[in-house]
């Protein structure tokens, strides 16, 4: 593993490790594209059935594709802004909440409704695959480098957390008015 880890740190630039962030969330966001629109209808019921509160939401194929496509347009603008940020500056303090977003995003839902329907959900193929791993990596040399310290990072997942919910329901809602604008 040291080996893999050396070869990474020695042919990916940090400057490009930012710019993984989201290439990889894409790979994601497409594995959702193609199999969430199918997958909702047919397992929406049994995921209200084991909410701990009302969840009222509703999906449809557009507004799933266009929250979609907004979850992977905006991390790209976000790096955009953020790329040149220097060590302990705001800017690159967005891209690592971000990453600690898509890395929750892991656990909660991919997971964790994986875990609970015992079976397969959009997304966690590429979440367990692929997201799990870029983020422990991405987050080793954010510290290594010293971008973060392990206090930063412990307020950087904080704020994440804090975020999560209220980013996912505003993308959510956007993707809704889009579609009905678009596709009704």
């Amino acid at each position: 593993m040291s080996r893999l880890l050396k070869f990474l740190d020695a042919h990916i630039s940090f400057r490009m490790l930012l710019w993984l962030v989201p290439c990889v969330l894409a790979v994601h966001n497409f594995e959702e594209a193609l199999t969430m629109p199918a997958w909702v209808p047919e397992n929406l019921s049994s995921i209200r059935q084991m909410m701990p509160f009302h969840l009222t939401v509703r999906f449809s194929s557009a507004q799933l594709l266009m929250s979609l496509l907004l979850a992977t347009v905006v991390p790209f603008l976000v790096t955009i802004f953020c790329a040149n940020g220097g060590r302990g500056s705001f800017r690159i303090d967005l891209l690592f909440i971000l990453q600690s977003i898509v890395f929750l995003n892991i656990f909660i839902p991919h997971i964790g409704v994986s875990v609970l329907l015992f079976r397969y959900n959009p997304g966690v193929i590429t979440a367990v695959a692929l997201n799990f791993p870029f983020s422990l990596y991405f987050f080793r040399r954010v510290l290594k480098e010293e971008y973060l310290d392990w206090k930063k990072l412990k307020m950087i997942f904080a704020v994440s957390l804090f975020l999560y919910v209220p980013a996912a329901a505003l993308l959510h809602y956007i993707g809704q008015f889009i579609a009905r604008i678009f596709f009704t």
